[in-house]
């Protein structure tokens, strides 16, 4: 098939002639309107990926007239960690005369597809996501046409996109490293993620390594994989988990590292409800440092992000402005392809649940 000519954008009304439909079928697919065939979406997504159309809203930023606004993509709100990351984008931006719109993918791979491939309905300057699946990060490389961010999940070489995130694994090694310290034998990493490439499998990656220096045997390494990050998961899994030892005291563990601090809160729940002592007894640790776990019974030891400086990496790599660059200049930056790559540092801030009371 021909390519159209290098001077003429692609139109809707290219796109439908393309895919054999009429130009409102094609509005109705870009609009994610239910009214359309999965076969006929289908081809209509098929058409916009030869002509590389760009609805018109994006089209106006590609001609150079971008706005100060940029696109925080996130899950959703639920976790403190992301309500708390929205706010630091608000702050950051602000300061510097941009603005941030905070687009909630409720979790749908087909709504995190859509930015993916530049068919908001808005239009912004540049695209800041954490994705929840490993092949939208494919799909921004590929289709997205602003500047865009990756935060959080691991990225290969794709293009331009850039990634922001802590360095998983080193941050799980100081985990295990304080908890051996504190005398841990048989640690138990909670919200285990394995063949893909994820946060929860960087994280896993830097406990099994931990845990091979200290000596601690594969057979007295116990890994719990979740559907989900949640509180609620944190809490069903350690709670079967005792209830299947016999006793609260015969169990497979003697501390808890918790993909993040949701699933630790939710382990230091079922803890509590076996009368276990949590610090003594059970060690347990988090990520992200939600101001939750400060005030938690007893406070969580937690990974702390630096989230100014992640953010501020954020938005420089993304708008290449130097108003963020001061911020950002504690991260580590590589190239990674023809984008960057940003390891924002970290803190482990110990608390009872592993020094005891």
């Amino acid at each position: 098939m021909n390519e159209p000519e290098p001077y003429k954008r692609a139109s809707i009304k290219d796109v439908a002639a393309r895919a054999g439909v009429s130009w409102k079928t094609v509005s109705n697919v870009v609009n994610n309107r239910p009214v359309v065939k999965p076969a006929t979406r289908d081809k209509v997504l098929a058409a916009i990926d030869e002509l590389g159309y760009v609805p018109n809203e994006s089209a106006r930023e590609i001609r150079g007239k971008a706005t100060r606004t940029v696109a925080l993509v996130i899950p959703h709100l639920l976790n403190p960690y992301f309500a708390r990351l929205a706010e630091t984008f608000h702050n950051v931006a602000a300061r510097a005369g941009y603005s941030v719109s905070i687009e909630l993918t409720g979790e749908h791979a087909d709504i995190e597809r859509r930015y993916a491939r530049g068919l908001a309905k808005r239009s912004f300057g540049a695209l800041i996501m954490a994705p929840l699946l490993p092949e939208t990060v494919r799909e921004l490389a590929e289709h997205s046409p602003l500047p865009t961010v990756v935060l959080g999940e691991a990225v290969a070489d794709h293009g331009s996109i850039h990634h922001v995130s802590i360095d998983n694994t080193a941050s799980a090694v100081d985990v295990v490293r304080h908890i051996t310290e504190r005398g841990a034998t048989r640690p138990l990493f909670l919200g285990a993620q394995e063949g893909v490439a994820s946060t929860g499998a960087e994280r896993l990656t830097g406990f099994r390594a931990a845990c091979r220096f200290a000596g601690i045997s594969p057979a007295d390494q116990l890994l719990i994989h979740t559907t989900e990050w949640t509180r609620r998961e944190g809490y069903a899994q350690v709670k079967a988990l005792i209830s299947g030892s016999g006793s609260a005291k015969t169990l497979p563990f003697d501390a808890i590292v918790g993909g993040n601090d949701l699933l630790a809160l939710g382990a230091c729940e079922a803890l509590r409800e076996a009368g276990l002592s949590i610090g003594t007894d059970v060690l347990v640790t988090g990520w992200d440092d939600i101001p939750e776990s400060a005030h938690a019974t007893p406070p969580l030891t937690s990974v702390a992000p630096d989230l100014e400086c992640l953010v501020s990496a954020a938005l420089f790599a993304a708008l290449g402005d130097d108003s963020f660059a001061k911020g950002a200049e504690a991260a580590e930056a590589t190239a990674l392809g023809s984008g960057s790559t940003f390891l924002v540092p970290h803190t482990l801030v110990t608390r009872a649940s592993t020094l005891g009371s």
